[in-house]
C-alpha cells in the first residue's frame, strides 16, 4: 500500500467516492437484464437525441413527405436516381448491341466475332444478376441479333 498523502492514489480514491455517489444518484438502466427488448432501448436513445435537439436541422423538416404510389421501392430509388447493377449493364449490352449491328458489314470477321462474344459473356454476367429468371434474355448469334435487339430495348 502507498504511504498516506500519496497524491495520485487520493485522487483516485476522491473520483471512486465521486462516481459511487453518482450513480447511485442515477436511476439504473440495465437494459439487457431488465427484460427491455431492444427496440425500447432504441426507443431511449432516440427520445434522448430529440430532447438534445439533435434532429432539429434536417434537411426537410417541416415539409410534407410525398408518399408514392404503385411500387413503393421502385419510385424511391427513381427518385434518388439509383439503378442496381443488373439495369446498368442491361443497358451497357443494349447500347453495345446496338453499335455491333451498326457496324457488322465494315470491320473484319475476326473483330466481329470477338466483339459478339464479349456482348454475350455480359449477357451470361447480366443473367445472373437480374433477381428474377423471368428477367433472363437469350445469348446473340449473328443470325438472330438484330431480333434480339428488341429484346434489350
Amino acid at each position: 500500500m502507498a504511504p498516506p498523502g500519496d497524491a495520485r492514489i487520493d485522487a483516485d480514491v476522491e473520483a471512486a467516492r465521486e462516481t459511487e455517489q453518482t450513480e447511485a444518484e442515477a436511476p439504473a438502466r440495465n437494459y439487457w437484464n431488465a427484460g427491455v427488448t431492444v427496440h425500447d432501448w432504441v426507443g431511449e436513445i432516440f427520445r434522448e437525441e430529440w430532447k438534445k435537439g439533435a434532429f432539429d436541422d434536417l434537411a426537410g423538416k417541416g415539409k410534407p413527405i410525398e408518399v408514392p404510389s404503385g411500387d413503393v421501392t421502385n419510385s424511391l430509388l427513381r427518385q434518388a436516381n439509383f439503378l442496381p447493377g443488373w439495369l446498368t449493364l442491361q443497358h451497357d449490352i443494349r447500347d453495345r448491341l446496338r453499335h455491333w449491328l451498326q457496324r457488322t458489314g465494315s470491320d473484319g470477321d475476326q473483330t466481329i466475332e470477338r466483339e459478339l462474344r464479349e456482348i454475350n459473356a455480359m449477357i451470361v454476367k447480366y443473367n445472373a444478376m437480374v433477381p428474377h429468371a423471368a428477367l433472363q434474355k437469350p445469348t446473340v448469334t449473328k443470325e438472330n441479333a438484330s431480333r434480339r435487339l428488341g429484346y434489350w430495348e
